[in-house]
């Protein structure tokens, strides 16, 4: 399957908006195990989460469908659905796709391979080592190969 692939090289800003997300602090929230929305915080386990929390307002509500990354550990989960996060976490927004769990996977995997360049530099820098840095992705016609992401991951 690898060996027929044609790879591109392509900048992780040119694929992902990076956003802040809104600064609340666990106090600010109710925690419950029958909670609808993720606590996605800067922890390393549990992908991110911290536990559910109860429905707090849409203006720190931050829609699913992304990738979140701590600004400690550095290392990215797929956020399947709206959620809400803490301190020092920010957001990957895809810029011309839509993820799914698989493409996520995929994504995460790469992101997470550059863990050690995020660490490196200061949360304040996170944004703009992040556009510059750049992966080897597969390509069809010139463009990501989406279909064979997907399918990757659903082999293994």
């Amino acid at each position: 399957m690898l060996e027929s692939v044609e790879w591109g090289e392509f900048r992780l800003g040119d694929l992902f908006e990076i956003k802040s997300n809104p600064q609340l602090d666990k106090g600010n929230f109710v925690f419950s195990e029958k909670a609808e929305y993720p606590y996605f915080t800067r922890t390393a386990f549990n992908n991110g989460i911290l536990g559910n929390v109860e429905y707090l307002d849409e203006e720190h509500k931050m829609q699913g469908g992304c990738l979140a990354v701590g600004m400690i550990a550095m290392q990215f989960f797929y956020m399947e659905k709206d959620f809400y996060a803490g301190q020092f976490t920010k957001r990957a927004i895809p810029k011309k796709f839509t993820l799914t769990s698989r493409l996520a996977n995929y994504f995460i995997t790469v992101l997470n391979k550059k863990q050690k360049i995020f660490q490196a530099v200061l949360v304040r820098n996170f944004e703009k080592v992040f556009k510059t840095e750049k992966v080897q992705l597969p390509i069809k016609n010139g463009s990501l190969h989406l279909d064979f992401m997907e399918n990757f991951v659903a082999e293994l």
